[in-house]
Parts: C-alpha cells; structure tokens; sequence
C-alpha cells in the first residue's frame, strides 16, 4: 500500500532576525538582501539548542497532528546537513528526545534535497511492508555555520556595541551565502494507506511515485571543503584560519542546474502517473532563494499560486524547507482532499528530483 502523510509538524526558533538586524554587522542593505534571495527575515535558535532539539520538536509536533504515539512509530528518517556533532548523526538522539521507542533510525545526507529522499524512502518501508508508521524529519542549525563570532550579540540586540573592523570586514566577506541560511525543522508522519485513511478510492492516494537524481560530477558546486577525511589531519588550525569549515557554492551554476532539474523531475513523475501538468494543484518546492522558485515557475509555466514560497520570513532552512511549507499549507487549508502535489528539490551532492502525492480524502469509488 502506498504512504499517506497522516500529520505534520514544525519547530520555529525563537530568535527572528531581519535583514536590517544584519546591517548592524555587515556591509548590506535590506534592499539588497531582498532583490538576491526573497528573505526578509529568518530564525535562529538560542546557544545550545542543536539541530536534534529541533527535529525532536518537530517529530512531536506531527505524531500528535496525526493523533500517532511514539510507540507506533516503527522507524525514523532524519535529514540534515548540520547534525549536533560529525559522529554519531542526529536520529539516534531525535529518537530518544521525541520518545519513539526503540524504532530503527536512518541519517540522510543529501542536504537540501534530504527530506525529499526520505520521503521516498518512508514510501518504500511502508509499500513493501517494512513498516506501518514513519516518522521523516528535515531539520537545521545553521546558526553555528555562520562566521558572526562575539557579533551574535550584535545581531540579536543584546549588546549596543559596533562590530570591530575584523568583525564587520568577516560578515561582509560572507555575506552572499551567510544572509540566506535559518533555522528550523519539519515533520511528517507517514503511514500506510488502509491505516491512514480506510476507504476504497476511486483513484490513488499517497505517494503516488518518485523520480530521485545524483550526478556527483556536480558534488564541488555547493561544499564544505574542509574538516574531512581527504584532509590530513581530519581538522587543524590552518583549515580554520583558511575559512575552510565555511560553505563554499558556486551560485551561478546551481541556479541552472536547480532550474533545469526540479520541473524536469516533477513533469517526470507527472508522466509516470499518466497525470497532466494542468492537474497539478501544488508544487512544493525547495526554497532555497526566489531567483531560482521564479526561473522554476517560469520552465513549468505555473505561477506562485501553484508553486508558493514561504522564504520570505524563514530564509532557507535546507533540510527543512520542504516540511515547513508543506505543514504551513495544511494550516492554511491550501491542501483539499484530492490534491495532486508535487515535492520537489535540488541539494549539494548533487541530489534531485521529485516525489509526487495525492492528499487523502478523494471521490469514493462507486
């Protein structure tokens, strides 16, 4: 039986951080923030909050959406690409903070396309019978990645002092990555169809097929270069001073790629669902900045009704984008019984593709 997605969830730091509060430390306006990427604002945990709180929050947040206790739960997809340390990864302790038993977990590491992987993995244990009640979380930190030092307190109006030169000339340096990235965590609870919803139905419901894509010839165009195994030592000094622990991205090619791959991959599953473009209701697509949701839109020919964007007030969340407006959708009733919807994303790796889903609730078959 197909997965059907029985209650989501979110966690939402507490801190909100707009562009004019990045002025403080960097050379930037809000102006300039807005025309490149569409945020106005995102969100940042407190200090020593990590990425594993969140997903937990999150994971809670949707079992009690879908009426689900921890117990039912027989396994957990974390994604991520900011776990709390580099070993272990983070399912293990979402696991035990969200209180789910003992249910097997998975790590993913397809950044900002990980929620989307693990939705097709949640629908492969669930169709071949592996398991009954999945719980798939995209959670973020990226608060510790980003190069503001003792200027934190700055950003977050603790302090009324200036940045030191150093300070402001590191923010600046950083500025076209660093004023894209927040914080956050989505869920979802996947569960088989005849659990979920016990209804005959005229037509399909759940997930109704997934097209996923890696070409790592392209793994260099959004990474980490440094504190890793081709480094020896793992991490020293030097990595650091070099800013080598920083994302490195090359924005030019990712826009094409990202504007070629999604609405290739979502007019793909269309395909293979025997399912026409103009039957779409709803792409939820990565947010990863309005320049490419737009070019997306526009290679689609669908405008921002069918593909919304929510990065306006959560920047990009990687890992997280996906649950976040997927779970803001439902709130806001935007989800009918019936829809046809389209996730969709691009991550480093490089990982793409497209995971189609029909919301239960359809005609009744006669």
């Amino acid at each position: 039986m197909p997965a059907v997605i029985a209650g989501t969830g979110v966690a939402a730091p507490p801190n909100v951080v707009t562009n004019d509060d990045l002025t403080r430390i960097m050379d930037t306006t809000d102006e300039w923030i807005r025309s490149r990427t569409g945020v106005a604002s995102r969100r940042f945990v407190d200090p020593g909050t990590a990425t594993s709180d969140l997903a937990a929050e999150a994971a809670r947040a949707a079992l009690a959406d879908a009426g689900v206790s921890g117990d039912e739960v027989d396994m957990l997809v974390c994604a991520t690409m900011t776990p709390d340390r580099h070993n272990p990864g983070i399912a293990g302790s979402v696991q035990h903070k969200a209180g789910l038993g003992d249910a097997a977990t998975f790590d993913l590491r397809q950044q900002c396309a990980g929620f989307l992987f693990g939705l097709d993995l949640a629908d492969m244990l669930i169709s071949t019978g592996r398991a009954g009640t999945v719980v798939v979380v995209g959670a973020e930190v990226h608060a510790g990645y980003l190069p503001w030092g003792d200027a934190w307190q700055i950003v977050l109006g603790s302090t009324d002092r200036a940045p030191t030169a150093g300070e402001r000339a590191l923010a600046t340096h950083h500025r076209s990555w660093s004023v894209l990235f927040g914080d956050g965590a989505g869920a979802a609870v996947l569960r088989e169809q005849a659990a979920a919803t016990p209804r005959s139905l005229a037509s399909p419901e759940g997930i109704l097929n997934s097209v996923l894509r890696t070409d790592g010839a392209h793994a260099d165009l959004i990474e980490v270069p440094g504190l890793g195994s081709q480094q020896r030592p793992y991490a020293d000094a030097a990595q650091i001073t070099a800013g080598l622990h920083h994302p490195a991205m090359n924005g030019a090619s990712l826009y094409r790629l990202a504007v070629e791959t999604m609405p290739a991959a979502v007019c793909e599953a269309l395909e293979a669902a025997g399912c026409e473009l103009d039957e779409l209701d709803l792409v939820v697509a990565h947010q990863a900045n309005d320049r490419i949701l737009d070019g997306a839109r526009r290679r689609l020919g669908v405008d921002a009704s069918v593909m919304p964007s929510n990065i306006e007030h959560w920047g990009n969340t990687t890992a997280a984008t996906l649950p976040i407006l997927y779970h803001e959708l439902r709130q806001q009733g935007r989800v009918a019984a019936g829809s046809l919807v389209a996730f969709t994303s691009f991550g480093a790796g490089a990982h793409w593709g497209a995971v189609l889903y029909r919301e239960p609730g359809g005609t009744e078959a006669a």
